[in-house]
Formats: C-alpha cells, sequence, structure tokens
C-alpha cells in the first residue's frame, strides 16, 4: 500500500509540473561523502525534488546508489527554494553586497546546468539555461549574483557557478588545442544521446569502449575492442599533460581492473557512453566516482 501511496504521489506531481517533468533528465552515481544536500546543490536542484524523483523514504544514501536527477528542479517554482538544503551559498533575496570591480570581461559556466534569472533571486523568473563551459559577458560581478549580457539584454546567474576567465591565459589555452577540439567535436557531436548498449559499436548503440573505437576509427586510428585492452595499448600520459584526443581510463566496476574509458576533450571535459547514452562530462566528477587508471594517448593532434 505504501509502494501504491508513494506512485500516485509522484504521478500527481508529475501532472502538475509537466515541465519540469519533461526537463532533460541524467543519473548520479553516489560516491564517499555525498550528501542529498551536496547533490542538490551541486545539479541545481532540490533535496525534495530528488527524493521525489527516486521515491525515497528518507535522506540516507549509499556509495554507488544511482539517481535520477533533472536540470529543471521545484526551486524554480515556489517557496521550497528557501529550504535549509539551499544552503548559505545562495541567498533567496536580492544580492545588496557591494559590487566587485574586477575589470574582467568573460566568465566560464562550472555548473552541469546554471539558470539564467531576470532577478538577482530564486525566486526570479528564469529565462534559460546555461551549461558546463559556456562562456558569458559580464556586466557586474557580486558575491551571490552576477550581472550578465543575456539574449540581447541583462539578467543574473549565481556567481559561485561562474568563474572568471583570464583572457591572456585563455587566448594561449585556445590556439594550442582549437584545431583538435574541433576535429573531434565535430565527429562526436552527432552521437551525443545515443543510447547506450553493452557490446554496441555503432551509432545505432555504444558501450565505452564501443564509442572510442568509432570516433577514432574515424581519425584513422584502430583501437582494440575493449575499454582493458585500449588501456594497454597507446603510449602512457601523465593526467597533467592530458590533451584534447587523449583516453582516460577508469574502474567504473569496482572491480580492480579498467572498465570504462572516456575521450579527453580539455577545459575538465570528457565524452564517453556512461552507461544511459553518449554525453559530455566532467573530469573533476569522474575522479571522485571511479578509481583512476591512467591517461593514453593513440593519436597527436598537434
Amino acid at each position: 500500500m505504501r509502494q501504491t501511496s508513494r506512485v500516485i504521489t509522484f504521478l500527481t506531481l508529475f501532472a502538475l509540473f509537466p515541465t519540469a517533468a519533461q526537463a532533460a533528465s541524467y543519473t548520479y552515481v553516489v560516491s564517499a561523502g555525498d550528501t542529498l544536500s551536496k547533490i542538490a546543490r551541486e545539479h541545481q536542484t532540490s533535496v525534495q525534488e530528488i527524493m521525489q524523483q527516486n521515491l525515497l523514504d528518507s535522506d540516507r544514501l549509499t556509495i554507488g546508489q544511482t539517481l535520477s536527477l533533472s536540470g529543471t528542479g521545484l526551486p524554480d517554482i515556489g517557496p521550497v527554494a528557501t529550504a535549509p538544503d539551499v544552503g548559505n551559498h545562495i541567498s533567496d533575496s536580492v544580492d545588496t553586497d557591494p559590487v566587485v570591480d574586477r575589470n574582467e570581461k568573460k566568465a566560464k559556466v562550472v555548473a552541469d546546468v546554471l539558470h539564467v534569472r531576470q532577478s538577482p533571486s530564486l525566486t526570479g523568473e528564469i529565462l534559460g539555461k546555461l551549461y558546463y563551459g559556456n562562456k558569458v559577458d559580464l556586466i557586474e560581478m557580486g558575491s551571490e549574483w552576477t550581472k550578465i549580457h543575456y539574449d540581447q539584454g541583462e539578467a543574473y546567474v549565481a556567481s559561485e557557478y561562474v568563474h572568471v576567465i583570464d583572457p591572456d591565459a585563455e587566448d594561449a589555452l585556445e590556439s594550442a588545442v582549437v584545431t583538435q577540439l574541433d576535429q573531434l567535436e565535430k565527429l562526436v557531436t552527432p552521437l551525443l544521446g545515443t543510447r547506450y548498449i553493452l557490446g554496441g559499436t555503432t551509432p545505432d548503440g555504444f558501450d565505452c569502449s564501443g564509442f572510442t573505437a568509432y570516433v577514432f576509427a574515424k581519425l584513422g586510428v584502430s583501437l582494440p575492442r575493449t575499454s582493458e585492452d585500449q588501456f594497454h595499448g597507446g603510449v602512457s600520459i601523465p593526467l597533467e599533460e592530458a590533451k584534447p584526443g587523449d583516453l582516460l581510463f577508469y574502474d567504473a566496476l569496482k572491480k580492480g581492473t579498467v572498465s570504462h574509458v572516456a575521450i579527453y576533450l580539455g577545459n575538465d571535459r570528457i565524452v564517453h557512453a556512461n552507461g544511459d547514452d553518449v554525453r559530455f562530462g566532467k573530469l573533476e566528477y569522474m575522479q571522485k566516482l571511479y578509481p583512476f587508471y591512467g591517461v593514453k594517448r593513440y593519436l597527436d593532434f598537434e
């Protein structure tokens, strides 16, 4: 009876909030040190939304547990935004702190999904979304809210989810990797969203090593079939020297051997067939989730 009640509750919420239900969803694997509050804060949602979406009875989590998350959460629609899980990082009131003039012009988004709001408040109307790695033009940067140029006007984003760009460092980095990034992204972009199929090697469905082998075949490089065999080939590279096109290897099954491979895209970005579909991800999160085995280079783009 309890399970039936939860299902009815969930379906009722689904009917009441169609825009949230239709938002793009993705999965998150719980790692050591995670709490619902921490996950909600990092993924721009709320504890209540995560619990409702996953039919959780309590806030207790276990390492390795898979959660379904959504890019649109309950904080967008009402007073839930002031719930304790929001924490002290983002206030629901207008940012009255003095504006900091940093003399920089651009910043980079460092959240998976970042809401762009009409006013500097969690109750401000959402004008759109930005995604990890997007760049924005700054107008004023405050301690909690930052004013940006957006859609031929002005808007606000949470300051903790944008990092100011050093123009000199950015120009040097971009000039070094722009060619290889263009090559890679032209290949992988049409494949984004391709479903995960164990043993899959074609755009009808990929597993992790099938995806890397397919992409590299398009670049004229033949890779071994499995992630473990791909790890035994190539040239070993220190992680700090990784460049776009290098392969990153992990023990995603946590069985003491390589079981996952991703393609590094630079700037903390990866692309991989992650168990659900082909998608972009962040190196930082992968390093926290799974034991890391190393970087291998099969092709030097420069």
